[in-house]
């Protein structure tokens, strides 16, 4: 009977033993607060390709379970000046539920090389500033997060508009002593999304309309026919004034669209307007010098002519391909 009595309180301590260790592990793992986060957009406004920023007034809120107010930690990490206000947290059945105004300028990258018909993201980037994501998760409210319907932006559509949520991966613990060196940290991870696209080509058509003029003054060198060799200074004169007007024209872009890392629609415009007057030059040197040296002027009216022709069709084209290849890049 002891025996029996001995094996049956061994059996019940095994059994129960894991479950003890089972409870006391989960009692020192804090528990996970979840906190639904929305965001209602209220005004956009100052969309700076130059300087790589934009402005925003939101209003955001957070639903969490237990006590926590998310948007207190809250840190939007690409905001430039921010300023927070009318904050209001109300206990419910639901969670906690927070709201309060925050109104910013935000850091952002823009490509414009496909100017003016360049595409955007903006992106107002949040995580938290204390809990990680072992305890606390970020879900997205994109359901009841929206665009004031007031809201109009000068030169701008809106295409989309959305709050997404993840889980943003650091290779680092950030100084821990208690965690590996190669330890990885995952902290709550949300963005407000905004596609834009440009609504206004009257600025682009301001720009390109000295450029498109001074193409055709020098395509129309070309009709300048060379009879004894007395155009050339005339020809040259004006095709210096078209180069100087070019390059003016370029300074003007970088002022109003900015710089761009590689080519762009603009600077491919400008530099084949650059190439057709350096070629209306060397042809209106060549003609000269070929004229006093036995060519005869019908024949070097045919090659102006042609180069006119031939010019003003090459140079037509080539300006539909790069607006048509800039339209589909966005």
């Amino acid at each position: 009977m002891r025996i029996k009595a001995f094996l049956l309180a061994m059996l019940l301590w095994i059994g129960v033993a894991p479950a003890q260790a089972q409870e006391g592990d989960t009692s020192e793992r804090p528990p996970q607060t979840v906190c639904s986060v929305g965001v209602y957009l209220s005004d956009l406004y100052d969309i700076d390709t130059r300087s790589h920023r934009f402005g925003a007034d939101v209003w955001a809120w957070s639903v969490c379970t237990g006590e926590k107010n998310a948007l207190q930690s809250a840190e939007w990490i690409n905001a430039q000046e921010q300023t927070q206000s009318l904050e209001y947290a109300d206990a419910t059945d639901f969670g906690l539920w927070s709201q309060r105004k925050i109104t910013g300028v935000y850091r952002q990258n823009f490509d414009v090389r496909s100017y003016p018909f360049d595409r955007h993201t903006l992106r107002m980037i949040v995580e938290d500033s204390y809990d990680t994501a072992s305890t606390l998760q970020y879900i997205a409210d994109d359901r009841r997060s929206t665009v004031s319907r007031n809201l109009r932006l000068d030169g701008w559509t809106i295409t989309r508009f959305a709050v997404e949520s993840r889980e943003e991966v650091y290779g680092t613990a950030f100084g821990d002593p208690t965690l590996p060196d190669d330890q990885q940290t995952l902290y709550p991870h949300m963005e407000v999304v905004i596609d834009i696209e440009r609504s206004n080509l009257w600025t682009f058509w301001k720009l390109v309309a000295p450029l498109y003029i001074a193409s055709a003054l020098t395509l129309l060198t070309f009709l300048m026919h060379d009879e004894e060799g007395k155009y050339l200074s005339p020809r040259l004169g004006l095709l210096a004034g078209v180069l100087f007007a070019i390059v003016l024209n370029m300074r003007a872009v970088e002022e109003v669209v900015g710089e761009t890392n590689g080519l762009s629609l603009m600077d491919n415009i400008h530099l084949m307007a650059l190439f057709l007057a350096v070629l209306a030059i060397a042809a209106a040197t060549a003609w000269t010098f070929l004229t006093r040296n036995g060519w005869g002027p019908a024949r070097v009216r045919r090659w102006d002519k042609g180069f006119f022709f031939a010019g003003t069709g090459v140079y037509i084209a080539a300006n539909a391909a790069l607006i048509g290849a800039a339209v589909q890049a966005g």
